[in-house]
């Protein structure tokens, strides 16, 4: 009866601890996509150099470093890199390089650098919720888009 129980009880502790990583997820993109909005009206913009950003996506990562505190953020700057469906023709993508087990953060200047319309951020983290027992793995993301040029 004991490996039974202790088996359910460490698959309930699994599951508690990959949706506290999957809400921390969430609140990380709806923190760099809030974040980004905010620097834009506060009258900041984009700027690239060497094709990577600087100023505000920097502190686009720093907001989602703090929104999901538990939940290490890659460090890595966002360089601009090819679109893709995330992030459609004639938008500007910005990516990380990844690194080992961090958060990756992306961010989709809606409309372009020079006057976006509105900002994406996806957030894409590799949990490992069984990893010691099962060697599983599960991709958790959430996208988050808040419009900038609202009057």
């Amino acid at each position: 009866m004991a490996p039974i129980f202790f088996a359910l009880l460490f698959g309930v502790i699994a599951a508690g601890w990959l949706f506290f990583q999957s809400s921390a997820v969430n609140d990380a993109a709806q923190g760099g996509a809030r974040e980004a909005i905010v620097v834009s009206f506060s009258g900041q913009r984009l700027t690239l150099s060497g094709g990577c950003a600087t100023g505000t996506p920097v502190s686009v990562q720093q907001a989602a470093q703090h929104a999901a505190n538990i939940l290490p953020v890659n460090p890595n700057p966002l360089c601009r890199t090819s679109n893709d469906s995330f992030c459609p023709s004639g938008n500007t993508l910005l990516t990380q390089v990844p690194t080992g087990q961090d958060a990756q953060v992306e961010l989709c200047v809606q409309g372009g650098v020079i006057s976006p319309s509105a900002y994406t951020v996806k957030v894409t983290y590799v949990a490992h919720p069984l990893e010691p027992l099962l060697g599983t793995s599960v991709t958790l993301t959430s996208t988050s888009t808040l419009a900038a040029g609202a009057s």
